[in-house]
This record gives structure tokens, C-alpha cells and sequence, in this order.
């Protein structure tokens, strides 16, 4: 009698599902990942056709359910790619139901086995020596070296990240059993992108210093799960490189370059360095609802619906998506659910968009009800001396826009009715449309609201959908009482759902009550109503607008996509105002202590309006100066091909010139082009961008350009340092200056 064992590698499991369908087994494909086929051949063998189902993960849960087994996240993980775990449950249930509850006819399980293990052998996923098998020795094991082995093979790497290519590994040459998993490890860190190098001459130090650099340690016992952790990290690592990889293949089209796809990979990197920060807030009080499309009407005009909170992105969806969402509507097609957060203050409750302001800011402006339509057309109805302005605008909108071409020199083009927010007309695509909303093309909404159809399998006026409590609803989430925290862990879980907020505008969520984040946000430009988010900047606009006219200019590139400018000014006031050692920790993370440690202390000295406000002058007079003197910064420092500023060095010589600024004050543009030839010389010479990629080399060049660009200026950094603190109540300036300079500057 055979005894039957799982499979202890993907290739033998994925030979045993082709071999249980008698069909001819297929080599895995790159990456060591299972192909569809094996799926599509396994259902087969067991009664189902899963030759129409997309993804790999679909066509595991079919044959689970079919099987009646447990199917969860140890079965599949990112990519579509389905684990060893998973694969071993399908095919062990289809081998008790195929030979133990069926026994089958023609297949003889022994013959099965052997032949599997065979074909693993020849995919070279099982190595022998002599007559005895060299197995991994667990799960976790398989699933590092398959990892291991995914990262070294050849293709294309990040521009500016540390990744030899000269060396493929097999997964069968990674063993943990004789140690040869931390050669491989310690050649390819760079795509794990880790705070700094992972080196040790025995393996025990080796091992104690990834320890270190590896996220998710337990408290008072760094080494639990070192190699669950690590597996974690290689996921990510892989995950990530097929993303780099993935959009590489635009490069043809002119979609992306190397050095768009690469930035990419760096900004996912620190996604997932947000993600890890996410603490666990307790229970979270929300509730599933559906409203009408007329209570968020409703909720706009009576000013309880923010539709732009401060972390929100500000850019407004193409007018011909906007109609294609409202011819959805009137086929009665669900829209996706909007996600609402409720805020109560003095004046009442509140609710902010999380998730679909595009869809409601379309709705509303096809409507003729967006708030900023409305408060600019009341506006022109003064002006103009029109009364009844706003009732013609949405009531009669063509004949709004004669009367608007008589007052105004601006031609209301689609451009402009988007920029402010005007209605649009309805456009009809494709014949399978009925004739009653065919007839609607090209007619704005006032003009076929009395019109009928068919919606939710009634038959209304199209303004009862629109203005009344109809049939037709939309899914809400409502977040109640929800503190700063839990805001954080909802995001990063809607990022893993689909919704992709980056780690600024996640940032920016979390922390938007506070002074400081809108403050940044305002100085940044990323802000659309700055008298709104930050009102204490107000007297100071002028001179803080230059901040933002700078970033945005061709020599410097930072445009408001992403919020860049928020991030660059928020690293660069992290670390003059930091609390404690600068240099340990991400970029992210250092950002968000410095935001988190104002958020839980009111007697911080960033909560005051007045002390945020002086702030937000220091960086923007750095920055001022930054750009009145090109002549003191090498060309190296910026991109070759775009002309504009690399980030890193941005960032290192704005904090410089921004901690001059606390000593020198208006006389540092004088000096910094009196020594203009000095700082060139040195930012040539010796001021060379990291070669590695990892977070401790890029504080030690960050501190080495602001240590010696203050002794250049004859600026002491002590000095700052106690003044830093005695105006702001922390500084980490002399924790920065401190670190040693990277090794390149040695010579």
C-alpha cells in the first residue's frame, strides 16, 4: 500500500495536478511559480471547467469550495500566486476524493507520486545526493529560497539601489539547514531595501544584524520569528520587483522610463514602511448604510459635506468619465460604496470623503449643486446684479451660459466648466443603451430632468432620482469616532483592498487635525483653499507663496502629483524639529514621530499656531535662498535628462541652508554667494550621492552635507541646535550632524 505524503515542493505539487488529470506536466513559470494550467488541470480531474475563470486565486477557491476545504491567506499571496500551503490542500483533498472515496479506475496513486517526484527532480526543484533526497526542511524554508531564488534572476534593477546581477540562484542551491540562505540574502538586500547593510563574520552575527534591520520584532525578544519575518519582507521584496518590472514594460510606449519605474519602487518601499507603522486602535465604531443620491445633495448645500478634507487629492476625474458614471446611474448600475468619516465639532456634525469624491464631485456637478459652482455663481449673481442667478444656472443652464458669455470676457469652454466646477451634458456611448437614454446625448441636466425611465425596474422622472428619495441607492460606510490611529490602520487597509492612497496622503489623514500637517500642506501649495486648512498662515501668503512657485519651477520639478512638495518639506522640518536621535529610522517613520509626538502632547510648542507659523518662514526663507544663489550647487544634483533637483540632495541642502537661517537670518543670501565657489567645490567634489540605497547611508549623506555646509557658511551647529530647541522645544540637528560621513567621502 502507498503511503501518501504532501508534496514538499510546488514543482511536485503542480506535477501531481497535471499527472491527476492525465495530462503532460508542465515545467513552473518564472519566479518558480505555478501556472494556471495546473489549476485548469486539477479541476478537471475532479469535475470542474475552470477554463474561463481568471486569476490563479479564483480558480483555487472554485476547486476548494468543490473539495470542501479551508481556503484563507496561508493558501495565496501577492501576484496572484498561489503557496505551497494552498497548492498541498487542493491536491491532498483531490487525491482522497479521487483514491480513497472514488478509487479511481484508472490511476494508481504510487504511479502518480513517482512520477511527480520525477518530474520535480528534472524541473531541478528537488536535488539529490546519491539515492537520498535533499528536502527543505519546512514550508517556511521552500518559501525563502523560492523567494531568494525569484530575486536573483537576471533582468533589470532600480536605478540608484545596490542589486548585483551577475549571479542566479537555484532554489534547491538555498538550503537554511547549511546556512547558504545568508550568502544569497546578503547579496541581495538591495531589492529588500533594509535601513542599512546586513554584514556579520560569523553567522550568528550575521543573523543578529538582519534582526535588527528587520521590521516587526516582539517586544522585549527581538529574535521571535526572525525567518517569518524575513519571509515577510522577501514577499514584499518580490512583490514589489514585479511592479518595477511590470512597469518597465511601458518604457515602449513611453509610459515610463527607468528612472520613473525606479522612483516607483522607492515609493513603494515606503508605503510599506507606513504600513508597518500602523497601530492597532481599538474597536472601530462605523456602520453600512445606503442614501439616496439627494442626501448628499442635501449634506453639500447645508455645508456638512467635505468633499476636499485635507488629505484628499485635489484633481477633478475627465468630464467624459464624470458622464459615463451618470449614464450608469440612469441604466440603474450600482455605484461602488462611498466611504464617509464623521467629524463633530461647535458648529455641528460633519462628514469627510475617504473614498469617492470623484464620483459625488461628478454627480454634483452635473447637478448644477457642487458647493464651489454655487458659492462663485452667488458670487457673479452680486456682481451682476442678478437676483435669480443661481436658479437660472440650475435650472436652465444653457441659457446661463448665454448670459455669462454677455458678462464675461472668459469663454466657458469644457476646460473651464471643469475647472469650476459647472455642469456638463449627459453623453450617451454604445447601442445598447435603450432609446430613452439615447435621446439624451448631449442635453444637460436641466433639460431632461423631467424626461422618463426606466430605473430599479421603475419607470420615474429623471429628477426623482436625483432630487428625491428614489428606489435608487448608494452604499455607505460611515466612520464614527474614529482617533488618529485607527484613521492610519483604515487606510492601509483599504490600500490592500484596491484603494491606493500613497504614504503622504495617508500621512495627511492621519494627522490633518493638526496645525503642523495643514500647515505643511498650505507652505507646500498641496493645500486648495489655504484661508480653510491653515487660516493662521493668512498674513504671511506672500511670502510664503514663493515656496511653492519654487518647487513647481522646471529647475526644481516638484509638482503637486503625489503631494512631493508636502513630503519634502515635511522630511526636511522632521528633522530640524525632531525629538531625539535622527539617523535610526525611515524617512516615513521619522516624518510621522515627529507628527505623532505633537498629536499626543499639547504642551508641545508645535501646537502653537504662532510657533507653526514661524516654522513654516524658516523653511520657506531656506528654500528662498536655496534658489537665489544656482551658482553654488553642481549639476550633479540634478536629474541629467530633466535638469531638475534629485530629492536626496534637496533635502540635504535645504536643511542646511534652513538651519543657517535660524543664525543668519536676512544675511544668508549674501554670504551663501560670497562662498558660493566653496559650496560648488564641495557639492562636486565630495558631496557624491550614496551608492546604497539604504536608509542609514542616506541620513549619513544628509548629515555630512549639512555639517559641512554649515562650517563653509561659519554657522554652528550647536548654536542652531539650542536655538532650534529653545523655539521650537526639539531639535535633531546635532544628533544629525553627528553621524559619520558615508565611506565615499573617506578617500
Amino acid at each position: 500500500m502507498t503511503r501518501y505524503a504532501s508534496a514538499t515542493s510546488k514543482a511536485e505539487a503542480t506535477a501531481r495536478a497535471y499527472l491527476l488529470a492525465e495530462q503532460d506536466v508542465e515545467a513552473l513559470g518564472p519566479g518558480s511559480k505555478e501556472k494556471k494550467s495546473s489549476l485548469v488541470a486539477l479541476g478537471r480531474a475532479i469535475g470542474l471547467d475552470l477554463s474561463q475563470v481568471a486569476g490563479k486565486t479564483t480558480c483555487g477557491e472554485r476547486i476548494a469550495h468543490e473539495l470542501d476545504v479551508v481556503w484563507d491567506g496561508a493558501c495565496c499571496s501577492r501576484g496572484d500566486t498561489i503557496t505551497l500551503v494552498g497548492l498541498n490542500r487542493l491536491v491532498d483533498a483531490a487525491v482522497d476524493r479521487l483514491f480513497i472515496q472514488q478509487r479511481h479506475p484508472r490511476l494508481l496513486l504510487g504511479a502518480v507520486l513517482v512520477e511527480a517526484a520525477s518530474a520535480a527532480q528534472a524541473m531541478g526543484k528537488i536535488s539529490r545526493r546519491g539515492n537520498n533526497m535533499q528536502q527543505v526542511s519546512s514550508e517556511l524554508e521552500q518559501t525563502i529560497a523560492e523567494h531568494l531564488a525569484t530575486l536573483s534572476e537576471p533582468g533589470p534593477v532600480p536605478d540608484g539601489a545596490a542589486i548585483p546581477t551577475d549571479t542566479q540562484y537555484a532554489v534547491e542551491e538555498i538550503r537554511v539547514a547549511d546556512g547558504s540562505w545568508r550568502a544569497v540574502v546578503e547579496r541581495q538586500q538591495g531589492w529588500l531595501h533594509l535601513p542599512s547593510t546586513v554584514v556579520g563574520e560569523t553567522p550568528d552575527d550575521f543573523d543578529r544584524a538582519l534582526d535588527r534591520v528587520l521590521p516587526g520584532a516582539a517586544p522585549g525578544n527581538a529574535a521571535v520569528g526572525l525567518m517569518d519575518r524575513l519571509a515577510a519582507r522577501l514577499e514584499r521584496a518580490v512583490d514589489l520587483r514585479e511592479r518595477f518590472l511590470a512597469s518597465l514594460e511601458g518604457s515602449a510606449e513611453g509610459r515610463a522610463t527607468l528612472g520613473t519605474a525606479s522612483q516607483e519602487w522607492f515609493d513603494g518601499w515606503e508605503e510599506v514602511e507606513d504600513e508597518e507603522e500602523v497601530e492597532v486602535g481599538g474597536p472601530i465604531m462605523a456602520r453600512a448604510d445606503v442614501w439616496s443620491i439627494t442626501d448628499f445633495v442635501q449634506k453639500a448645500e447645508d455645508g456638512e459635506l467635505n468633499l476636499s478634507p485635507s488629505y484628499q487629492r485635489a484633481d477633478v476625474w475627465p468630464t467624459g468619465d464624470a458622464q459615463q458614471l451618470i449614464e450608469s446611474v440612469l441604466r440603474g448600475i450600482p455605484l461602488p460604496s462611498i466611504i464617509l468619516l464623521q467629524e463633530d465639532g461647535e458648529q455641528g456634525s460633519t462628514v469627510e470623503v475617504i473614498d469617492g469624491k470623484q464620483r459625488l464631485t461628478s454627480i454634483l456637478r452635473f447637478l448644477g449643486r457642487h458647493p464651489r459652482a454655487v458659492e462663485l455663481v452667488r458670487r457673479k449673481a452680486t456682481e451682476w446684479g442678478e437676483p435669480d442667478l443661481l436658479s437660472l444656472f440650475q435650472r436652465d443652464f444653457p441659457a446661463f451660459k448665454k448670459k455669462w458669455k454677455a458678462k464675461e470676457s472668459t469663454r466657458l469652454s469644457t476646460q473651464v466648466e471643469r475647472e469650476l466646477y459647472f455642469p456638463y451634458p449627459l453623453r450617451v456611448k454604445g447601442s445598447a443603451v435603450n432609446a430613452e437614454i439615447a435621446a439624451m446625448d448631449g442635453k444637460y441636466y436641466s433639460e431632461v430632468r423631467e424626461l422618463l425611465v426606466d430605473v430599479v425596474g421603475r419607470r420615474q422622472r429623471v429628477r426623482s432620482i436625483f432630487e428625491q428619495t428614489s428606489a435608487y441607492r448608494v452604499p455607505v460606510i460611515l466612520y464614527e469616532e474614529v482617533s488618529t490611529e485607527q484613521i492610519h490602520e483604515v487606510f492601509s487597509l483599504y490600500n490592500k483592498q484596491g484603494k491606493h492612497l500613497n504614504a503622504e496622503e495617508i500621512r495627511n489623514a492621519r494627522f490633518h487635525g493638526l496645525s503642523l500637517m495643514r500647515a505643511l500642506l498650505a507652505t507646500a501649495g498641496d493645500a486648495e483653499d489655504i484661508k480653510a486648512v491653515a487660516p493662521f498662515l493668512v498674513e504671511d501668503l506672500e511670502d510664503l507663496a514663493s515656496t511653492a512657485v519654487t518647487l513647481d519651477s522646471p529647475q526644481y520639478g516638484f509638482g503637486r502629483a503625489g503631494y512631493k512638495r508636502t513630503k519634502l518639506l515635511s522630511w526636511v522640518a522632521a528633522v530640524l524639529f525632531a525629538d531625539g536621535s535622527v539617523g535610526s529610522r525611515s524617512t516615513a517613520a521619522t516624518v510621522n514621530a515627529l507628527l505623532k509626538r505633537v498629536s499626543e502632547n499639547k504642551g508641545d510648542a508645535l501646537r502653537d499656531d504662532a510657533v507653526v507659523r514661524q516654522a513654516m518662514l524658516l523653511l520657506d526663507h531656506g528654500l528662498d535662498a536655496h534658489a537665489a544663489v544656482p551658482q553654488a550647487w553642481a549639476a550633479t544634483f540634478k536629474n541629467p535628462k530633466q535638469g531638475a533637483w534629485q530629492e536626496l540632495q534637496l533635502v540635504a541642502t535645504l536643511v542646511g541652508l534652513s538651519a543657517a537661517h535660524v543664525s543668519l537670518g536676512e544675511h544668508l543670501v549674501d554670504v551663501l554667494e560670497e562662498r558660493a565657489f566653496e559650496v560648488k567645490t564641495a557639492s562636486q567634489q565630495r558631496w557624491r550621492r550614496p551608492v546604497k540605497t539604504q536608509t542609514l547611508s542616506q541620513w549619513q549623506f544628509i548629515g555630512g552635507v549639512v555639517r559641512e555646509l554649515l562650517d563653509i557658511l561659519g554657522v554652528e551647529a550647536d548654536d542652531v541646535d539650542r536655538r532650534l530647541r529653545e523655539t521650537y522645544g526639539a531639535s535633531g540637528l546635532t544628533s544629525l550632524v553627528s553621524l559619520r560621513a558615508p565611506r565615499e567621502w573617506e578617500a
